[in-house]
């Protein structure tokens, strides 16, 4: 069975208010591969899996599902 995020690249930037949470971020998710997203709370981690599912607009950059 194929993954829901087969060959996803997400490239943004997000910030909240005049704190920047993320900047020139590049990840690519590969088929059959786990990842986990860590780091201090208020970092941003949230932020990926709502630009991904659409739930959120990247501030730059795109994200590209195949």
């Amino acid at each position: 069975m194929e993954g829901l995020l087969n060959d996803t690249s997400i490239r943004c930037q997000s910030s909240f208010g005049d704190r920047n949470l993320f900047e020139d971020v590049n990840i690519k998710f590969n088929p059959g591969n786990c990842y986990g997203l860590i780091g201090a709370n208020g970092a941003g981690k949230i932020n990926i899996p709502e630009i991904l599912s659409g739930e959120l607009e990247a501030q730059t950059g795109h994200v590209s599902m195949g």
